[in-house]
């Protein structure tokens, strides 16, 4: 007689129909938790310091962000002595998004003539309105504890309300959490 084939069956139990609905539930909660007006992204910092100093006025990026995009949350990394923390916010038009060839040659900023000759592998610029710096940067280790943030930004995305509610918040706060630059 021979032996019975047997199929191999997986350990794991099949996924209930509800589970679905709580991932599509949970990534509903997940989007309600962004500020989409507000995204964090990495920069080193050089270019930070040259636009603290208005030396730079444009932020350039290889990618396009959405209109309605105010407010670039800065995470400085920490390479060149930078704080690997989130340390600036820059305020930038809602709805410009400049590509090579589109920024004005007056006032003079660093790295927009060869943004707009091409010879960057930017595609888009930003400028930037105003600069606040934080009263208490966002360190690595809060991001990842406090506001449930994986590590550093690598890219960009969205603000989660938390963060933006205790470090932006509403206007009659502001000066205890920021100190505008410029």
């Amino acid at each position: 007689m021979a032996p019975q084939q047997t199929h191999r069956i997986s350990k794991r139990p099949a996924l209930a129909k509800s589970t679905a609905k709580a991932k599509t539930k949970s990534a509903a909660a997940a989007a309600d938790d962004r500020v989409v007006t507000d995204v964090l992204l990495a920069i080193k910092p050089e270019h930070l310091t040259n636009i603290a100093r208005q030396k730079k006025n444009h932020e350039y990026r290889k990618y396009r962000l959405r209109d309605g995009v105010e407010r670039l949350w800065l995470y400085e990394t920490g390479g060149g002595n930078g704080r690997s923390a989130i340390t600036h916010i820059a305020v930038i038009p809602a709805d410009v998004r400049r590509t090579p060839g589109e920024v004005p040659a007056e006032p003079f900023g660093i790295g927009n003539d060869d943004f707009n000759s091409g010879r960057k592998q930017s595609k888009y610029g930003y400028p930037i309105l105003e600069l606040y710096e934080l009263v208490k940067p966002v360190r690595l280790a809060e991001m990842k504890t406090l506001w449930g943030m994986g590590g550093a930004p690598m890219g960009w995305r969205y603000l989660g309300k938390g963060l933006w509610n205790d470090r932006w918040g509403v206007e009659d706060a502001r000066d205890d959490t920021l100190k505008k630059i410029f």
